[in-house]
């Protein structure tokens, strides 16, 4: 009698303080950006508001209603080599994904672009980067991190369409353009090898392609050319990358509590 008591007291002490601390601390999404120069937000005339990761970051918000916190690790000019354990950025978003836990608990999420950059002809580091080797580098990046993160998930987004003249101050042009399509079923492998990632929405090449009026028009070395996202740009990216991570949400028990993608 006095065990079902105590039980009973249990009950109406949860019932009335609500979810535990573990339930609490999901309440909270983390989301950490890694990619280049189009995550950071390039050209944008404030990257710090328009920045595909901070437009995703307050797109998941409304959407769930929850508390959600953001890290752009998107540095202008890198390649996957530069995204590799050990190095600086990788460094760096790692110890943000930390932070991020430590100080509000609940879900972490990467998300990557990459490749960009791998697929010019030269100029970047290591470029040309072959399918194979940024099929090594992307493993190394995402099984460091999950296991770093054990209950992460990671969304590995398509690299977007760029103009075939692209060409400033590296070379990219139709064989970059065409390179960059390539890594396309690197990224279906990835997500087939591991079971907490997943892939991004291939249309957001035909979404992009040609589609001068979601670009910045810039001035090369082989005539204007078309490869940062301007502000309706940046946005129509966030809300691809928003729209996968609220399916990734989903698996978590975080419902979409609000319509908010056109």
């Amino acid at each position: 009698m006095k065990r079902i008591t105590q039980l009973f007291v249990l009950f109406l002490v949860r019932l009335l303080t609500g979810p535990t601390d573990a339930s609490a601390q999901q309440e909270h999404i983390n989301l950490v950006f890694i990619g280049n120069s189009i995550t950071y937000g390039a050209t944008l005339p404030s990257p710090a508001t328009q920045a595909p990761p901070v437009v995703c970051r307050q797109l998941i918000y409304e959407a769930t209603e929850v508390t959600t916190h953001v890290h752009n690790g998107g540095h202008s000019g890198i390649t996957t080599f530069g995204f590799l354990p050990g190095r600086r950025d990788f460094s760096q978003c790692c110890d943000a994904a930390t932070s991020m836990l430590e100080d509000h608990g609940g879900h972490l999420y990467f998300s990557i672009m990459l490749g960009t950059n791998d697929s010019a002809i030269s100029g970047t580091e290591g470029a040309p980067v072959s399918t194979d080797t940024y099929r090594e580098n992307m493993t190394r990046i995402i099984e460091e991190l999950l296991a770093r993160f054990p209950t992460c998930k990671i969304l590995v987004n398509y690299p977007i369409w760029y103009s075939p003249n692209t060409h400033n101050s590296s070379r990219y042009l139709e064989a970059g353009m065409n390179r960059l399509h390539s890594y396309y079923p690197v990224i279906d492998e990835l997500a087939i090898a591991h079971d907490r990632v997943f892939p991004g929405n291939r249309l957001v090449w035909e979404c992009f392609e040609d589609n001068k009026a979601l670009f910045t028009a810039e001035a090369g070395n082989s005539g204007t050319f078309f490869l940062h996202p301007n502000e309706l740009g940046a946005r129509r990216l966030a809300e691809i990358w928003a729209r996968s991570l609220c399916q990734l949400l989903e698996t978590d028990g975080v419902k979409q509590k609000k319509s908010v993608f056109p």
